[in-house]
């Protein structure tokens, strides 16, 4: 018994000089950073009616997933107004309403907010791009000149997707009014306002699983109007990276750009698989990581690839190229325009 004691305790020993030259030894590796669609979020219901504690500003969410509001920032006056915190959280299709004007409430904003001034509000992600504005009258010398006094609040209708309009009853964290009134002084009447993107767009554009797997493809196109040079983007296929563009590779103008050949089948092509008949998830990245578009097709489960799905022995096609909603059609097109007619995937997440 006395030998094993020393024995063991000689193992500790060890243990303990390795991990004071490596303490981080034992750590597992930090979890990669979450990413969140953004571009999903926009301005819903404004109210600057009642008391400040009554006053709001409501946040909705057009996306299929959760986006967390952490460093998502508004605007009031071009002067920051809020700042989302790290337990801040917007559930897909769903609203959140930011309630509490001059500080009147712990979660609120720190601005006043008037139901009868000029104003205008905007919604930054955490990256300080503008997603969304909602402005009435304008600037003048400064914001804040006498308007229309509005009683109710200002709500898309529809929700998420609708111009504002005027309604009588003000909904914080519900659906909002069906019924309102236009607003004159409102700009572009509520119309979600995005600048346009400072550099090029590289999208998906056409994703083909069907044939032989030196038939399939995944093709990508430049929505710019000017060359783009794609060195070092990469495509993940069901989380997993399955073809980086080589140094030099560039998409002309309004170009496509198609990678063909699956499991390794052709000298440029994509290395894994890709199934016309089971769930799938394609992903396209920049040089720096950042995420530019999506192709989903059912849901993920324990695993890609789990869910038989209907088999598509054609392609999934922008319609139109660029910018159109993912639609099934009937022929391929890798390297050319796509069809312009299709049939919609009630699977294909968009």
């Amino acid at each position: 018994m006395k030998k094993i004691s020393i024995f063991l305790a000689g193992l500790l020993a060890i243990a303990c000089v390795k991990d004071e030259l490596n303490p981080n030894a034992l750590v597992p590796p930090p979890e990669p950073e979450k990413e969140y669609d953004y571009t999903k979020l926009v301005l819903n219901e404004l109210s600057g009616a009642g008391e400040d504690n009554e006053k709001f500003i409501e946040l909705y969410n057009n996306g299929s997933e959760e986006i967390s509001l952490a460093g998502v920032t508004l605007n009031k006056d071009e002067e920051l107004a809020w700042t989302g915190g790290a337990n801040d959280v917007i559930a897909p299709k769903s609203v959140f309403a930011i309630v509490g004007a001059k500080g009147t409430t712990e979660k609120g904003f720190s601005t006043g907010f008037s139901a009868k001034k000029t104003v205008i509000v905007e919604l930054f992600d955490p990256k300080g791009n503008r997603l969304d504005k909602f402005q009435r009258g304008e600037k003048g010398s400064a914001w804040g000149a006498s308007a229309d006094n509005n009683p109710g609040s200002w709500s898309r209708i529809p929700d998420g997707t609708g111009s504002f309009y005027i309604t009588e009853v003000a909904t914080p964290g519900a659906v909002n009014s069906t019924d309102g009134t236009p607003d004159p002084l409102l700009v572009d009447n509520g119309e979600v306002v995005i600048p346009e993107p400072a550099g090029p767009v590289v999208v998906l554009n056409e994703v083909s699983g069907a044939g032989a797997d030196s038939e399939k493809f995944i093709e990508l196109y430049n929505c710019s109007d000017a060359e783009v040079d794609i060195s070092g983007y990469t495509i993940n296929k069901d989380e997993s990276n399955t073809w980086t563009a080589a140094e030099g590779t560039k998409i002309a103008a309004k170009s496509f750009f198609a990678i063909v050949g699956a499991k390794g089948s052709t000298p440029d092509g994509f290395s894994s698989g890709l199934s016309a008949k089971k769930s799938v998830i394609v992903e396209l990245f920049d040089a720096q990581g950042n995420k530019l578009d999506t192709f989903q097709r059912g849901e993920k489960g324990t695993a890609w690839g789990d869910e038989a799905l209907e088999d598509n022995a054609g392609s999934w096609s922008r319609i139109p190229d660029g910018t159109g909603k993912f639609m099934i059609t009937e022929t391929a097109t890798p390297g050319a325009a796509n069809s312009t007619e299709g049939t919609e995937d009630e699977k294909v997440v968009q």
